[in-house]
């Protein structure tokens, strides 16, 4: 399954029919009246049919807008673009951009990649980090746990376990190892959700999480309980707002229904460094879109 498929799969849920948390705003809260983040980043993920026509073009673009930090994924060509990993780095600096991490898939013990370019969690992980730590990023991010790695009990044990490895090897080579969410993880699996268990058994320095608001909001659970109860776990955020008509829609923040306002401010308060811009569907212009979304998050001072 490939992210885009999944995303599809996932925006079946009935969302509109469900109690959402109180982070949901009230009509009128006003994002502009905050004050300024320095650093925005994005998720090139959001923009990857334009990539695929023209990365360079589309990166000055987005350097234009005021994005500073990229977070990468692997695309058609795998792991940076086709690029060496120096190389791509390398180019993103010269365009006035940092690229802060990149994000993977856990793949199945059943499926090997074929090169390092392919490298999932249980695939050439090692090949990935060792790449990945020439590039002078940071983080390193699992996006996507596969069904036969959290179906359960013990698949919950041994991937916690699985994760634990990971953050060691990413340490060792000066990275740091993060997982983020979507909505699957608040299934239960015996008798935890998914996302509580892998917070509860994997260590607070090896493993961090980026949280997906929208996702976590769309699983009826509230983003700030969580900042609240593992403070320092949530060192990267994405942000992306959720459609007040159709909740399986996302829209420019500022547009949709969660109170971001508050949000930004907790999360920051329990240890939150970096806020990354994610858009995954588009009801207009994507770079329109994605240029509102800079600007809007760039009015916060969290």
């Amino acid at each position: 399954m490939n992210r885009r498929n999944f995303f599809k799969n996932t925006g079946t849920l009935a969302l509109g029919a469900l109690a959402m948390p109180e982070i949901i705003k009230a009509n009128g809260t006003n994002l502009l009246s905050a004050k300024e983040i320095k650093t925005v980043g994005i998720q090139l993920y959001s923009i990857k049919d334009l990539l695929e026509k023209d990365l360079h073009g589309t990166l000055d673009k987005i350097a234009q807008m005021g994005y500073k930090e990229v977070e990468s994924f692997s695309n058609s060509k795998g792991h940076y673009f086709g690029m060496m990993p120096n190389e791509f780095s390398g180019m993103l600096k010269d365009k006035g951009l940092n690229l802060l991490g990149s994000h993977f898939i856990s793949g199945t013990t059943e499926q090997k990649a074929e090169s390092w370019r392919q490298a999932t969690l249980v695939s050439r992980f090692d090949e990935l980090v060792e790449k990945a730590a020439t590039t002078g990023q940071k983080h390193l991010t699992c996006a996507y746990l596969f069904p036969s790695l959290r179906t359960t009990p013990d698949d919950l044990k041994k991937t916690a376990e699985l994760f634990n490895q990971a953050g060691e090897i990413c340490h060792k080579a000066g990275l740091q190892f993060s997982f983020h969410n979507h909505a699957y993880e608040f299934e239960k699996v015996g008798d935890s959700l998914i996302f509580d268990y892998l917070l509860d058994n994997t260590d607070p320095k090896l493993v961090q999480w980026e949280m997906d608001v929208y996702w976590v909001v769309a699983a009826k659970a509230d983003p700030i309980a969580y900042f609240k109860k593992y403070p320092n776990r949530f060192t990267l955020g994405h942000i992306k707002d959720m459609s007040k008509v159709d909740a399986k829609k996302n829209v420019v923040i500022g547009d949709g229904s969660i109170d971001y306002v508050s949000l930004l401010k907790e999360a920051k308060k329990a240890g939150m460094k970096h806020f990354i811009v994610e858009q995954d569907n588009f009801s207009g212009d994507v770079m329109e879109s994605m240029e509102s979304n800079c600007k809007r998050l760039a009015a916060y001072n969290v």
